[in-house]
């Protein structure tokens, strides 16, 4: 077997002019290494058969490996190691390793095919080790890069010829992308749409070929994009029951390589929306207050080094009763920063509401909606008047500045109106069947809103976006979410022009999405090793209180295999209703919106309890929803415990056991 491999790596290099390793020999590699107390410290023997390392560990150990090879100086510029989709997320991408005598930049271009250009970048990155993100690969082909080593003046000294070879996307990760109109030449720039219910992250070049993908599907809000070359990313499956949409509890703070610098976590988790603020570099990031009975309806600062909470905001505490008629009653969908300010202005989906609200002083400053909804409550005199004709929005999504005069008080915003109103119905909606993208100019001293421009584009019934690019002549309405598909289309991205309106190309996506952006990528930063040994994983889960029961309570209580008998609709191939696996620290199960209502860790000494009964479904649509919940592992003593659970009023044994240590 040893032999085939060398002969097989001998023409792989032969073929592909560099030395070749998938991610799966890469994880065996990282396996060996040890990180510090601090990120790794327990370990889990159990009869569970899914164990994995939290997604964080994993690309720690992986750097390591690269380091080492670095440090061994291994590989060379001829004869460098190509390592393909090295983190497992990011598919179309890959690592190129090598050591050179001189400190050089490394420059590449990979040949354009299926009508695109080629594709130059460089990793501005002086040194002698090397670590290219090769970054922009075509997927299901042979992709021909030609590397440069480069001088301090920018002078070519070497270079080689590459190929990579990337497989087809399959399943829910194929899409498609079809541009309408004629192609034109972002150059390092790709449009990038990410979230939705029927696809993953993906961007895609002016020729609409798919350039970046990510293998893990988000959660349906998708990413966001930190501005410096980083993002945040919330699990789909990892979530914990609310009043509506579960929420997820674990976010990942991650690059484009599919690298995971940090996991944050929280109790009550993270929606529709996350901002970097630009002074503190704290995240700002949408969540539930649950314990009042109402969700999406927060906002929290969280510090990016602890996962401390510092600071939250509940809308609940800024508007009187009169809209508050269910739990999703304001649903807070995006935000913009002001830094100057330390102000956020919001978007509130069911109150058909644009709002300023001061962080510092937990205040309302103004409200943008039609002044008729708050013609009866308490927040009336804080509602703009219009300066002229406006045609107001309803159930509006991805508010965002356009310009800011903190010293005059003056703002431009733009929004994305849906225009329906199924979630809030008021009188006065005009029943239009056309989604518009807005812009609107705010004076704050003379307490007035107006009208700029009001481009109306397809009906996209949820979701959807709007932005204006860098140099401030085009402006994209990104419609996720379309109530009719057009040719089997769920999306579409129209492209004005600023001045005019005008629609200058069309392009249709067949797979809906939550927002996009255009984007480039960092190649300095993602050629820059993650290092350290600080705390990879911070913040905290629901508490795991220890539990008045005791053990002998236990062993009445009924065996989890009688479920399916009266419930088979609840089970799994397994026969059981949940699917139990151990990631990092945490204890997760898998299965329906609200079913299992306690999670109990026990043995003869402790009872520990997780209760997910504080909650209730209020939407049919959230019902049937299947996810992980999550119990947290290091807050227990090290021994041996068994699981139960709470399901409806019984409590049920299962036959799953584990054992918590500490690394020796």
């Amino acid at each position: 077997m040893k032999i085939k491999s060398q002969i097989s790596d001998a023409i792989k290099k032969k073929l592909f002019n560099t030395f070749i390793i998938n991610e799966d020999v890469f994880s065996l590699m990282a396996e060996k290494e040890q990180l510090s107390d601090k990120q790794e410290k327990y370990r889990y023997e159990t009869n569970i058969e899914n164990v994995q390392q939290s997604l964080a560990v994993r690309t720690y150990k992986k750097e390591l490996v690269i380091e080492h090879m670095l440090d061994k100086r291994t590989y060379d510029f001829r004869n460098s190691l190509l390592i393909l989709n090295p983190y497992k997320i990011s598919l179309l991408t890959a690592l190129l390793i090598f050591n050179t005598d001189v400190e050089c930049m490394v420059k590449y271009e990979i040949k354009g095919i299926r009508g695109s250009k080629n594709y130059i970048i460089c990793d501005n990155n002086y040194t002698k080790r090397h670590r290219v993100p090769i970054m922009g690969l075509y997927e299901n082909a042979y992709n021909i890069v030609q590397i440069y080593l480069l001088d301090s003046h920018g002078q070519i000294i070497d270079m080689n010829k590459i190929m990579i070879h990337t497989p087809k996307l399959r399943g829910k990760l194929e899409t498609e992308v079809k541009v309408m109109g004629q192609a034109e030449n972002k150059g390092s720039k790709f449009m990038l749409v990410t979230g939705g219910y029927g696809g993953s992250t993906y961007a895609f070049d002016e020729n609409g070929n798919v350039r970046f993908i990510l293998g893990r599907p988000s959660h349906p809000y998708g990413i966001h994009d930190l501005g410096n070359g980083k993002f945040l990313y919330a699990e789909k499956s990892m979530r914990r029951p609310n009043f509506g949409n579960a929420h997820s509890v674990v976010m990942h703070e991650m690059d484009y390589m599919g690298r995971v610098y940090k996991t944050f976590l929280h109790p009550n988790g993270y929606h529709h929306w996350a901002v970097r603020e630009e002074n503190s570099g704290n995240y700002l990031v949408a969540s539930s207050s649950v314990q009042d009975l109402s969700c999406e309806n927060m906002i929290i600062e969280i510090d990016p080094e602890t996962g401390n909470v510092l600071r939250s905001i509940n809308v609940n505490d800024l508007f009187d009763k009169t809209y508050v008629t269910r739990s999703d009653w304001a649903h807070i969908n995006a935000f913009a920063y002001i830094p100057e300010e330390d102000c956020v202005i919001v978007s509130m989906r069911n109150i058909h509401t644009i709002a300023k609200i001061s962080l510092k002083d937990n205040e309302l400053i103004w409200i943008i909606a039609n002044p008729r909804f708050y013609k009866k409550t308490e927040q009336k005199d804080k509602v703009l008047k219009p300066a002229g004709h406006i045609d107001w929005f309803f159930q509006q999504h991805a508010v965002s500045i356009l310009e800011c005069d903190s010293t005059a008080h003056t703002y431009k915003i733009i929004l994305f109106d849906n225009h329906t109103a199924n979630r809030r119905p008021v009188k006065y909606f005009d029943k239009v069947e056309k989604s518009n993208v807005l812009i609107l100019n705010i004076d704050e001293k003379s307490g007035k809103v107006s009208q700029e421009k009001r481009i109306p584009t397809s009906l996209s019934i949820t979701r959807s976006n709007a932005f204006v690019t860098d140099k401030g002549d085009y402006i994209f309405a990104m419609c996720g979410n379309l109530k009719e598909q057009i040719d089997g289309y769920r999306a579409k991205i129209y492209k004005y022009d600023y001045k005019s309106g005008e629609c200058v190309n069309e392009i249709l996506c067949k797979k809906d999405f939550f927002s996009g952006m255009e984007m480039e990528f960092d190649i300095r930063g993602l050629s820059e090793p993650i290092l350290g040994d600080k705390p990879i994983v911070v913040g905290k889960l629901k508490n795991l209180n220890r539990s008045k029961r005791i053990f002998g309570q236990f062993e009445n209580a009924i065996d989890i295999s009688l479920y399916k008998e009266n419930n088979e609709e609840d089970c799994f191939e397994n026969g059981l209703p949940f699917i139990p696996r151990i990631t990092g620290n945490i204890l997760q199960i898998y299965s329906r919106d609200h079913l299992i209502k306690k999670v109990y860790l026990y043995n003869e000494k402790e009872v520990y309890e997780q209760d997910y009964s504080d909650t209730e479904q209020k939407s049919e649509i959230f019902v049937k929803h299947k996810y992980y919940i999550n119990v947290p592992l290091d807050e227990i003593e090290n021994g041996n415990y068994k699981i139960a659970l709470k399901i409806g009023e019984y409590n049920y044994t299962t036959d799953y056991w584990f054992k918590k240590t500490i690394f020796i």
